[in-house]
């Protein structure tokens, strides 16, 4: 019966030390796996999102196709579109076209610009570049960063300078682009939707 007692009083919990121990090699982990694990959730959103940009590139291609392929010519965007901001850059937001565009992208981001070769500079010389996407401005959310095609690759950096820079070289040549807003929270004033961007990444 003492030797129970004795053995049942020996029996002690952690001390002080040991349970210093034990947090200093939870602090650790907790220091070597969470910056993992947050860098893999943001590559995770950074992938989803490029997804998205990606599929509403398409989305206005595949409805630029149609258009021409229904009317049997290309159309004015300027007329459907029926606003045009500052700068010559045309408003479709709240037009049944944007709509058409974003149901076949399945999304719906804050701003979304595409870029066109300019309609007056090419509808007689070179239509097709009217109704080719050679740029895209995607903003999927006002606390994410926005993402670009530049017209050869897809990036975070903003594809100008400066402002009022409106040209891409693409396989060697000049493209005079002309700008249309899908989405963005002005729907006429484009020039707005652009300081707001630049502003957000502190471009003057």
């Amino acid at each position: 019966m003492l030797k129970y007692l004795r053995t049942k009083h020996d029996k002690k919990g952690f001390t002080l030390v040991e349970v210093i121990i034990v947090l200093v090699i939870l602090a650790i982990l907790a220091a070597v796996i969470i910056p993992s694990l947050t860098g893999y959730i943001d590559r995770a959103n950074k992938s989803k999102y490029m997804l998205s940009a990606k599929n509403c590139m398409n989305a206005m291609q595949v409805e630029l196709s149609e258009m021409y392929a229904e009317r049997g010519e290309l159309a004015d965007l300027t007329n459907i579109a029926g606003t045009s901001g500052s700068n010559h850059d045309v408003s479709f937001i709240g037009t049944d076209f944007a709509r058409e565009v974003l149901t076949t992208a399945d999304d719906d981001p804050y701003m979304l610009i595409f870029g066109l070769g300019d309609y007056e500079k090419y509808i007689d010389t070179d239509p097709q570049l009217a109704y080719k996407v050679f740029f895209v401005a995607y903003w999927p959310d006002k606390n994410v960063d926005p993402i670009f095609f530049n017209g050869s690759e897809w990036t975070d950096k903003y594809p100008w300078k400066g402002s009022g820079q409106n040209t891409f070289k693409v396989d060697g040549k000049d493209i005079l682009l002309q700008f249309y807003f899908v989405t963005g929270p002005r729907a006429k004033d484009t020039s707005g939707n652009w300081n707001e961007i630049k502003g957000y990444l502190n471009i003057t």
